[in-house]
């Protein structure tokens, strides 16, 4: 990033939040994603999965882009595409089309348990890449801790160290693993971004940029979607939340602690998930998600005791 381009991000950056309102942010963040889940359950229910990212993406980009013009940072953004417009491509490739597109179509194609442990392999992706691009090299006791975080995550969702291998859920499997290789590609890039663009710019350009991806194939696959109330309603919050809030939250953490940093908390979203389900489905709560609980929090608070 050139110091002409870092002038420029200066001058459309706001202040930076307060550390409490950081952390709160952080919260809400992993809260929005955890209720993803939740969110995309309800969906798929009369929703193709393709549908279902290109809508909650549509809304999401439509509602950055109106919080730009509040903020009249429009021509900020428009010049931060016009100067990066292959960056920005890529990110919206990594962190919408592949990311969520792949991860709900192997959602729907596997079990849950397998899906809990495939999608939390974002942390440890994250980290090697770190490694190899940005130099932000973990010590023994960071992979340590995101081991025992990815083991706490996985008894979380599986009941215990469960596995289901099926060549029905093979593919599943797979679409899942790369979703989650993916979105470490996507942390990594746009951590990369936010050296020179504002987290509103960053998240309003991957959005965009995404749903014109995404557009045809929803029209060439989504033909058999039907749109229930529940479905709208699901989109619409999965737009809001876990699409524009917790994505610019997000990038905002990433500037506060570093991509490697930030992604050790992803391993919390299980946990939220589980708690989630218990309040608003009455799902029970058995001595392994609890025990995965506990090995969960111990992992995180190594990794990040460390760093």
């Amino acid at each position: 990033m050139t110091g002409r381009r870092r002038d420029w991000a200066a001058r459309h950056r706001p202040a930076p939040p307060h550390p409490t309102m950081r952390i709160l942010k952080l919260a809400a963040m992993l809260t929005l994603w955890a209720l993803s889940f939740i969110l995309n359950e309800v969906a798929l229910g009369t929703l193709q999965p393709v549908t279902v990212v290109a809508g909650r993406w549509s809304v999401t980009a439509a509602l950055a882009l109106l919080l730009l013009a509040r903020r009249g940072q429009v021509g900020a953004f428009n010049m931060a595409l016009r100067r990066d417009w292959r960056a920005f491509f890529l990110l919206s490739l990594f962190g919408v089309t592949l990311l969520y597109g792949l991860q709900i179509a192997g959602q729907a194609r596997t079990s849950a348990m397998n899906t809990g442990l495939l999608a939390n392999t974002v942390p440890i992706f994250t980290a090697l890449l770190a490694a190899a691009f940005m130099r932000q090299r973990l010590r023994a006791a960071g992979w340590v801790g995101i081991l025992l975080a990815l083991v706490g995550a996985w008894i979380i969702s599986a009941g215990g160290l469960r596995w289901q291998m099926h060549w029905e859920t093979a593919l599943g499997d797979g679409l899942v693993l790369l979703s989650s290789l993916a979105g470490a590609l996507y942390f990594i890039w746009g951590s990369r971004l936010l050296a020179g663009y504002a987290p509103l710019v960053v998240t309003a350009a991957a959005a965009t940029l995404g749903v014109l991806t995404l557009a045809l194939p929803a029209l060439l696959l989504g033909q058999e979607s039907v749109w229930t109330w529940p479905a709208v309603a699901a989109v619409l919050a999965l737009g809001i939340g876990p699409g524009l809030l917790a994505n610019l939250w997000w990038w905002e953490t990433v500037e506060w602690l570093g991509a490697t940093r930030a992604a050790i908390y992803i391993y919390l979203i299980p946990l939220l998930t589980m708690l989630l389900a218990v309040l608003l489905l009455d799902e029970p709560i058995g001595p392994a998600q609890l025990a995965g609980a506990a090995l969960l929090l111990a992992g995180v608070w190594l990794a990040e005791r460390k760093e």
